[in-house]
């Protein structure tokens, strides 16, 4: 590392003196690798893609328990996940606005991930 940035007085409060080190810091390592890839982020070439029907999921479980009128009862609600059909939505609301991994989002391919209440429902199954 080139020592001839650093210019500090050590006089200085010990935060801006850390903010100073960690930018030039920064900066050398930016270009050093100036050019070149480090790590490396997005789709794997080659790598095959397994369709896993998220959509079709989401639907059955929207028209099975979260729908108008949906296909199992309010007691068949209850038996599944342990509290009524309220709740559930509460708590899958609550997290959703607390935790962002509980939001659905879209991947690198526009493919919409899983929702929230597919995401919802595979906790409630690991934690029951």
């Amino acid at each position: 590392m080139n020592h001839s940035n650093f210019n500090f007085d050590f006089d200085d409060d010990t935060p801006m003196f850390a903010f100073q080190v960690a930018s030039v810091v920064v900066t050398e390592e930016e270009s050093n690798n100036h050019g070149r890839r480090i790590g490396y982020r997005g789709s794997i070439l080659g790598h095959n893609i397994i369709n896993c029907n998220r959509k079709e999921g989401e639907l059955r479980l929207y028209n099975g328990y979260f729908a108008e009128n949906p296909k199992f009862t309010e007691s068949q609600f209850r038996r599944r996940f342990r509290m009524s059909r309220r709740l559930f939505l509460r708590i899958a609301n609550a997290v959703k606005a607390h935790n962002p991994y509980f939001k659905q989002r879209t991947d690198a391919l526009d493919v919409l991930g899983l929702s929230c209440l597919q995401k919802v429902t595979a906790a409630h199954k690991i934690l029951a």
